[in-house]
């Protein structure tokens, strides 16, 4: 049971320790650009919708910009699929108002240009 298991999170992600630094990246990304505490935006607990908000843009980043499955940004967001799938509906649906959208882009060109070592940063 528990090999199984383990070797379902492989199959996920690669590096498990890896994607959660990569996480965080994107998390004090996004918490730069809204003004929201990373803790706030990683709480596994519910949080304020500014919060909330917040942690629906980190994780669309994350699956937009650096092309990971929903299942893989799951697991390093310690989410369900479906809601990360949610959350990336509910970023596409904002991206309707253009000053959301610009800002978006932008976002997510500062995450393209990052080096990808940065990702692995403590």
């Amino acid at each position: 049971m528990l090999v199984q298991a383990l070797e379902d999170i492989w199959a996920i992600t690669p590096d498990p320790r890896r994607d959660r630094l990569t996480v965080g990246f994107v998390t004090h990304l996004v918490s730069l650009a809204t003004g929201v505490p990373a803790v706030e935006i990683a709480t596994p607990k519910r949080a304020s919708h500014t919060a909330v908000r917040a942690r629906q843009l980190a994780i669309y980043l994350t699956h937009i910009t650096l092309h990971w499955p929903l299942a893989r940004v799951a697991f390093a967001f310690g989410r369900d699929r479906t809601t990360c799938g949610h959350a990336c509906r509910k970023i596409e649906d904002l991206r309707e108002d253009e000053a959301f959208d610009r800002r978006l882009c932008e976002l997510e060109a500062c995450l393209r240009q990052a080096p990808a070592h940065a990702q692995d940063l403590p």
